[in-house]
């Protein structure tokens, strides 16, 4: 278990940092900027205007937030909203997070608020982008054993920041997703029905907003790859793409991210490679890819290589976070 809970934490950590050089590039660009992604690259300062500075193998926001999660369940025992925030609103100081572009907007308007001493609730029922599924992995980890639970502790730490039904359902779905590859036995498919059904309930918490279904998507893509994947990857890929989009909004990133971890049947290699050539939101949809397939194949399926390399990069010990999140009584 502990080997599949290290993989969630890590598959989510490559992802970002292997995605971070193609943010917000079409698929085409991909390919003129760099070819196809298989390894960490430097980003091309020139044109990678969002993560230009980073070097390659660095992780972003992403993996920054999912961590003050971890942080939060394993110093409480359980999801503290007030906790969360005052981490958050630490972080978000120390690192000049609002003067930085890094962040999405959702995100944005969210630090904002709590900096000035606001309060962030009323802003959160409108954000509908994947910030909060982004972070999520850990409370996947700490609540494998009980996916309802899991469900529910997800849409409380999603709604902060994003309370919008899309995005709560999208932090259900990711976190659910994770607990069934933690907790193992299940077929990739039943992964994506448990994760439907976990997104079907963070659209009911959720408030109310003119926005596609996320539950309905993530049903549209395990279809969708049914019909295609004997194509090829890329042709799965284009379609997806093609059909949801690959950028922030929660119900184009989480359709995304299920539908190559369906597609490659979990393995999160081949997994986090083909999120990042996906483009558009490339490290989120990667992270999220990586997380949800990490947890299912497990800290085996990643070269040796990344993992250093990203351990290296972030100086964080994954492996330490995983085991702290299990061994929560």
């Amino acid at each position: 278990m502990l080997d599949r809970a290290w993989g969630c934490l890590m598959g989510g950590a490559i992802g970002d940092a292997m995605g971070m050089p193609a943010s917000f590039f079409t698929r085409s660009k991909i390919k003129e900027t760099y070819g196809y992604i298989e390894d960490f690259l430097e980003p091309v300062a020139e044109v990678q205007t969002y993560h230009g500075n980073l070097q390659a193998g660095e992780v972003t926001d992403d993996t920054q937030e999912s961590i003050i999660i971890a942080q939060v369940l394993i110093e409480q025992g359980f999801f503290d909203k007030e906790i969360f925030i005052k981490k958050m609103k630490q972080w978000a100081i120390e690192n000049n997070m609002l003067e930085s572009s890094v962040i999405g907007p959702s995100t944005r308007r969210f630090l904002s608020a709590v900096i000035e001493g606001k309060d962030p609730g009323e802003g959160a029922k409108l954000s509908d982008t994947n910030g909060s599924a982004m972070r999520v992995a850990p409370i996947g980890i700490r609540y494998y054993y009980d996916f309802s639970l899991c469900a529910k502790e997800a849409a409380e730490s999603s709604l902060p920041s994003h309370g919008s039904a899309p995005a709560m359902a999208a932090a259900c779905a990711v976190a659910v997703a994770c607990a069934a590859g933690i907790r193992g036995g299940f077929s990739p498919a039943q992964v994506m029905e448990e994760a439907r059904k976990a997104a079907v309930y963070g659209e009911e918490k959720g408030f109310d907003i003119p926005a596609p279904s996320v539950s309905k998507r993530i049903d549209l893509a395990k279809r969708i790859v049914d019909e295609k994947k004997a194509e090829g990857m890329n042709v799965v890929l284009d379609e997806l793409v093609g059909i949801f989009g690959a950028g922030m909004k929660s119900y184009e990133s989480i359709p995304i991210a299920l539908g190559v971890f369906y597609a490659v049947e979990g393995d999160a290699r081949q997994g986090i490679i083909a999120a990042v050539n996906a483009g558009d939101d490339a490290d989120t949809n990667a992270s999220i890819c990586g997380a949800i397939c990490g947890a299912y194949s497990g800290i085996k399926k990643l070269p040796k290589d990344w993992i250093l390399r990203v351990e290296k990069t972030s100086g964080v010990n994954f492996k330490e976070i995983a085991s702290g999140l299990l061994n929560i009584k």
